[in-house]
């Protein structure tokens, strides 16, 4: 697993490490580590590290490989849930027992569940991307909003795409608030992050594609399809771009096709959630039912 080194402000918290005594001061050093990582995505991205809350986020989170370097539990609050396990006790997840203060201090849900993971972030390079014989790819040009970017984590995991690829993006994949719009699948679904020039470079390459390049798919507006004409059957990816501007030229002119959904009332657009789980699940069904077709 590739995760990012530690700061060096980071690594002096390790020192709390297997305490078993419970932190109880909001000026610790480590809780002031927490909150920095938390608030300030600067301070993710240096650290390398993230923050999640909850016995499902953190239950998902450990099950996908990533690493903890703390594992925060209140004893008040945490209880045990069979539908996702966590370890407390495991010496290899350097369990830190914090006091109800400290704990709502940095959740944000006061009294909720009385566990968090502090860990590792994974790289996401497109190199580290692997497909499947016939992938299916979603695409996010310039995603802005945390929650919007949660919401579609969740219908990528609900889905089961290949990969998700960030390509511009203005808010981090780690994000708390994407973390938890995600509901834990931050951590259950394939990432790639890249700027569009990577991403084209990519997705032309034929030796990668095997000379089988995918049908891109733009969602756009003007000169575009009807997303129930369009066919999803081989290797796709569906590309979307930021609800204010839409996809980049550079984008729209490495698209296949272009495609939208009709709207029948006063507006011209769904939110970018929305849409894009209508598109996914159009894709889904007609995948399915030409896998089912060939049986």
């Amino acid at each position: 697993i590739s995760v990012y080194p530690r700061s060096k402000k980071y690594q002096r918290t390790t020192k709390y490490k297997q305490m078993k005594e419970s932190i109880t001061s909001l000026q610790n050093p480590l809780v002031k580590e927490i909150l920095g990582v938390q608030q300030k995505a600067a301070r993710r991205k240096s650290s390398g590290i993230f923050v999640a809350e909850g016995r499902r986020e953190v239950s998902l989170a450990m099950a996908n490989g990533f690493v903890s370097q703390h594992l925060l539990v209140c004893r008040e609050l945490f209880q045990d849930d069979p539908n996702y396990p966590v370890l407390v006790d495991d010496a290899t997840h350097n369990t830190v027992y914090v006091s109800r203060k400290v704990y709502n201090k940095l959740a944000y849900r006061e009294d909720a569940e009385g566990i968090m993971i502090v860990g590792s972030q994974k790289t996401h390079s497109l190199k580290r991307i692997r497909l499947s014989d016939n992938p299916m790819i979603l695409v996010l040009e310039g995603i802005e909003k945390p929650g919007n970017l949660g919401a579609v984590l969740r219908t990528a995991d609900a889905a089961g795409v290949d990969a998700l690829l960030l390509c511009n993006a203005k808010t981090d994949l780690y994000n708390p608030n994407a973390i938890r719009a995600s509901m834990g699948c931050t951590f259950t679904v394939n990432v790639g992050i890249c700027n569009t020039g990577e991403f084209i470079q990519w997705v032309t390459d034929s030796k990668l594609w095997k000379n089988r390049l995918p049908v891109v798919y733009a969602t756009a507006l003007q000169n575009s399809t009807n997303y129930m004409d369009a066919v999803f059957h081989g290797p796709v990816i569906l590309a979307f771009g930021e609800e204010a501007q839409g996809l980049s030229e550079e984008m729209r002119r490495v698209a296949s096709k272009a495609i939208h959904i009709p709207m029948a009332g006063s507006i011209d657009s769904l939110n970018l959630a929305a849409s894009l789980a209508i598109l996914t699940f159009e894709a889904v069904r007609q995948r399915r039912t030409a896998q089912n077709d060939c049986r």
